[in-house]
């Protein structure tokens, strides 16, 4: 074997290294990602996280895997993402609970929405309807306001909780309106859909996903929609704003995040792949038969909309006093 000199083995070696072969590094990902989802299977959100780890494969180039981790309302599933490696294998699908109420309502959470994680991209979005119990008097929204508006505090509105979303929703509707419920909170929207039903309690505000069998089957009673506009599996059903609270739309909805410090390449990547899963006709036609609505955009357009929606219900929350008690 030829002997080579200091000189000529550096060469070589130099030249060996800048070979594309040698310098090709694994493209991210090279494993299926986990996304942790912090509620049940079967779920809401489950549905959500499952109909994009379906459509997401393809662009992505590798399977998503859904993780439940139930339990505090979203905190566990948040503190477990929070301390992931950042290399972008571990995401959360996070919610305005996880990133906007919950922070407002909960100083000491174990994670910190805005120092802990990224965002990566939105999914989906659905608005509420306004429930009324059989029999109510009141069956328009203008025919409701006008009646609270002459007897403050007697009709009842349940919620999921005190600072749930639907307590949230109900607040927002009373403030912009002009009007005084009487606020009953469950523990869950089961049993408040159930005492709904039986009359116990007047009303109530309740995502589409899960009343839209109920209300579609008669069980229940859809006096107006919470959104910008008609809900499309309801177009008979006027918003809100539409009924006399011009200012009024309430929504919640559901994307993705990565633990912080995670690699802007892995975030561009991971985000481009919703949006190819988002555009595709059998995602929206999932999402539309259950009464969500794709939600587009870029890691900017969800970080602008938590910080929104932060500032949005930091105001509610103090104005109405609401508290977690």
């Amino acid at each position: 074997m030829p002997h080579l000199n200091r000189r000529a083995f550096a060469a070589l070696a130099a030249s060996a290294l800048s070979s594309p072969a040698l310098l090709a590094q694994p493209k991210w990902p090279v494993k299926p990602p986990k996304l942790v989802v912090g509620f049940a299977a079967g779920g809401g959100s489950d549905f959500v996280a499952r109909a994009l780890a379906q459509e997401i494969g393809g662009p992505l180039g590798q399977s998503l895997i859904i993780e439940n981790r139930p339990g505090a309302g979203g905190i566990i599933a948040a503190q477990q993402a929070a301390s992931a490696e950042p290399d972008g294998y571990t995401l959360l699908l996070g919610s305005a609970a996880t990133f906007v109420i919950n922070p407002v309502l909960m100083p000491n959470l174990p994670y910190d929405p805005q120092k802990d994680f990224v965002p990566v991209g939105g999914v989906a979005r659905f608005a509420y309807l306004l429930l009324g119990r059989p029999g109510l008097e009141t069956k328009t929204v203008q025919e409701l306001i006008a009646f609270a508006r002459q007897n403050p505090g007697k009709l009842t509105i349940g919620s999921a909780g005190n600072g749930s979303n639907t307590h949230l929703a109900a607040a927002a509707f009373q403030r912009a309106a002009g009007i005084q419920l009487r606020h009953i909170p469950y523990k869950g929207t089961n049993p408040a859909l159930t005492d709904l039903r039986s009359g116990t309690i007047d009303l109530l505000f309740d995502s589409v996903p899960t009343v839209l069998g109920q209300v579609r089957a008669g069980a229940l009673q859809a006096l107006a929609s919470s959104g910008k506009s008609r809900e499309p599996l309801f177009p008979e059903i006027p918003t809100i704003a539409e009924s006399g609270v011009p200012s009024f739309s309430a929504s919640n909805w559901f994307a993705v995040f990565a633990p912080a410090r995670t690699p802007p390449a892995v975030v561009a990547t991971l985000n481009a792949a919703i949006q190819r899963a988002l555009g595709s006709d059998k995602l929206k036609n999932q999402f539309a038969s259950t009464g969500n609505i794709a939600l587009p955009g870029s890691s900017t357009d969800l970080a602008q909309l938590v910080d929104e929606e932060r500032n949005a219900y930091a105001r509610l929350i103090k104005e109405s006093g609401i508290r977690l008690d």
